[in-house]
């Protein structure tokens, strides 16, 4: 656990003024966006979206850029950021990674995925995603409220996306607050009653998966970019749901 202290009141003036501007500079390199990670390799390409290849940096302009785009909508032009944000992060939990390298990356994966946020309107289809990943940066980074912030975001934008209640479910099972944790794998389960990850967390929390009322949703798409999110959606959640849901944090770590 870190703990912070207040400066002693004989600190100076001028090494005031020297503290300020660091903690500044530090301020901004956690919110900038990165620039595009240098050798990319065809691996970590094939690790990404099927979009990245045609996002700015790569083969943007393209037909079937343009195709993407009218599928996502305009923040398309935007999107680069989030796929450079994954790239980093497959880099940072690369073993071998040093740990000031790996909070730099995670950091930077961050700030990019905070600027495809910021960039987006609030019927963007990927953007449940784009906040659960970055809750998941946020675990790894220890910044907990900001986590559960991002994550609650997600699960109210979209409530059937199981990822954003699996990961925070996952960090409340490892601090010890199991009560939570089924509760919200519980209304993850109403909403995406076919998920095996949440499925899985409930049976490991003592419920019975089988006695889950789903909630029926009635939501007619309100734009084109909303009849195009099931498909991206599917594609995100499948290719999850068959993945490692490691705990991502230390909970002892816990400000």
């Amino acid at each position: 656990m870190f703990r912070y202290t207040k400066p002693r009141k004989y600190l100076s003036r001028i090494a005031a003024r020297h503290l300020a501007l660091a903690l500044a500079l530090v301020g901004m390199a956690t919110t900038t966006p990165a620039a595009q990670p240098p050798n990319v390799t065809a691996e970590e390409m094939r690790l990404i979206p099927a979009y990245c290849p045609y996002t700015q940096s790569w083969d943007y302009g393209s037909p079937e850029s343009k195709r993407w785009e009218a599928r996502v909508g305009k923040v398309f032009g935007a999107l680069h950021h989030y796929c450079w944000g994954q790239i980093l992060v497959i880099r940072a939990l690369s073993s071998g990674t040093p740990e000031a390298t790996r909070n730099s990356m995670l950091h930077g994966a961050r700030a990019d995925y905070q600027y495809v946020l910021r960039s987006s309107r609030r019927d963007f289809v990927l953007l449940p995603e784009i906040l659960t990943r970055t809750g998941e940066v946020e675990l790894r980074l220890s910044l907990f409220k900001e986590a559960n912030s991002s994550f609650a975001q997600a699960r109210a934008l979209l409530p059937e996306y199981w990822p954003a209640y699996s990961h925070w479910a996952e960090f409340l099972i490892q601090a010890g607050k199991k009560a939570e944790a089924k509760q919200l794998v519980k209304s993850g389960l109403e909403y995406s009653p076919g998920s095996r990850v949440l499925r899985e967390q409930y049976r490991l929390l003592g419920g019975n998966p089988s006695e889950i009322v789903p909630i029926v949703q009635k939501h007619a798409p309100e734009s084109a970019a909303e009849t195009a999110a099931p498909a991206l959606v599917e594609q995100a959640t499948s290719a999850e749901d068959d993945g490692d849901d490691s705990p991502l944090s230390d909970p002892d770590q816990q400000k």
